[in-house]
């Protein structure tokens, strides 16, 4: 994605979507962040020990967030409470107006002690030197799965911690509309879905609901089928990628898209697709006149908060679907770790001790669990956290989390992400192919070249 995360986005359109229901079925309209959760217990698991700034600073301690700072008062205040004399300002910049108004900042000389980024933007701040490594913290790191400190480390150096879930993009079906065609086992492959399709289109349902008009989402095809084009090597493809070792024109690239050419030629896709936006989609989907829905895992717990007044749909998901011919690749979803929380590289040196200590306690256990309610996430970013006990969220904590590629967005530039999008749009409505499309994101990068785009690992 460009100017909105994907995370951001999808909670908008979430939003949006259960708004669009509410004439058909009476869902009160709904965001993961609607809730907004007590603050942990006293007696949950408490911080790992880090360097104590109490007393050490006394004054105004900044932290730039793309979160909501309303969302996070009960953090906030946990953190003062924790530091007596440090004053707080939590500046929710939002994901969309982030990149916009830090740079602002910095011009104007504003104090900054703790970025919270969208993940996506961390690559940006890290080899822009803006950001402190955190490679030598003094506090352990075994708290987290190791997928997020991967994710957030560049160039060997570790720079932000993950904060708060693990969520990604798994095929959400609906088992009601499967039942009623007799179909009982899940689904693992293409060829398994054949004839579900043949039998679903029998019953003039369609196969798979998609937001196609949010032009946002249509990327997310791509990163699970080079998933397994790439032989479960997607990230270091897209790096060899963008620094010039492969190219977009390379046959994984090709084949991926092949992959989503394949799903509309078949006729797997909602009629009028490219003109479905998240309200409808979700609405085709849930009544029952689509048997899949390529969505975000927040949906798990939309559902349960709302299945009452949605009496055509038993949910349940799938890891994306094995197209390629080798049992071995492992179907990997789509995702991202949570929030990356660092420290600002140009913090004043009074304020790196308190920092520390600050940074600690946003990402232990303890707060982490209830930032993983507010977000309705499935899986922790903490190890020992379970996100939730909801059978959807244990279903896709084994399925999909440990296998789990990053969004390649998140490395991509923004020419390259709008690239991906316009094509792959121009793939599913059969007005270009997939070497085609492949040439013309290709030659987006070459012109970036040209202009001194330059990849860094």
């Amino acid at each position: 994605m460009t100017n909105i995360s994907r995370r951001r986005f999808l909670k908008f359109a979430g939003g949006a979507a259960s708004a669009g229901l509410l004439a058909a079925c009476a869902v009160p309209a709904a965001q993961p962040q609607a809730a907004n959760p007590t603050a942990p217990a006293e007696d949950e698991s408490k911080p790992t020990e880090a360097p104590q700034a109490q007393g050490a600073y006394q004054g105004k301690f900044v932290v730039m967030s793309a979160g909501n700072a309303d969302q996070n008062n009960d953090l906030y205040k946990a953190i003062e409470a924790e530091h007596p004399g440090v004053k707080l300002e939590w500046r929710g910049l939002t994901s969309e107006r982030y990149t916009e108004l830090f740079a602002a900042a910095e011009v104007a000389g504003d104090q900054i002690d703790i970025m919270d980024l969208n993940g996506q933007d961390l690559r940006r701040y890290a080899v822009g030197g803006k950001l402190r490594d955190l490679t030598d913290l003094s506090y352990p790191k075994d708290r987290f799965r190791e997928i997020g400190l991967k994710t957030y480390t560049i160039k060997g150096k570790l720079w932000a911690l993950p904060r708060g879930g693990i969520s990604g993009f798994p095929f959400l079906y609906n088992k009601k509309v499967l039942d009623k065609i007799g179909v009982t086992k899940e689904p693992e492959t293409y060829t398994d879905l054949l004839p579900i399709a043949a039998e679903l289109k029998k019953a003039n349902i369609a196969p798979f609901a998609h937001a196609g008009k949010n032009i946002y989402l249509w990327p997310i095809w791509h990163f699970w089928a080079h998933g397994q084009t790439s032989g479960n090597q997607p990230t270091e493809n897209t790096f060899k990628t963008l620094n010039g070792a492969m190219k977009f024109t390379d046959p994984e690239h090709v084949q991926a898209l092949e992959m989503l050419a394949k799903y509309a030629d078949d006729k797997m896709f909602i009629e009028g697709v490219n003109s479905l936006d998240s309200d409808g989609a979700w609405l085709a989907f849930s009544t029952g006149r689509a048997a899949f829905f390529y969505e975000h895992s927040w949906r798990f717990g939309f559902f349960r908060e709302n299945q009452d007044k949605l009496p055509e749909l038993e949910l349940s998901m799938i890891a994306p679907l094995r197209m390629v011919d080798d049992p071995n690749i492992k179907r990997m979803a789509p995702g991202g770790t949570g929030s990356a929380t660092g420290i600002y590289a140009k913090i004043a040196p009074e304020r790196e001790q308190v920092a520390l200590s600050i940074l600690d306690m946003m990402t232990n256990d303890k707060w982490v669990a209830w930032a993983n309610k507010i977000a309705l996430d499935p899986v922790s970013c903490n190890k020992n956290v379970q996100a939730s006990d909801d059978p959807l969220a244990l279903k896709y904590a084994k399925e999909c989390a440990d296998n789990q590629v990053t969004y390649e967005d998140w490395y991509w530039p923004p020419e390259i992400t709008r690239a991906f999008q316009e094509n792959q749009q121009a793939v599913v409505a059969s007005s270009k192919k997939p070497a085609e499309a492949a040439q013309a994101i290709q030659k987006t990068l070459e012109d970036l070249y040209k202009d001194g785009y330059k990849f860094e690992i």
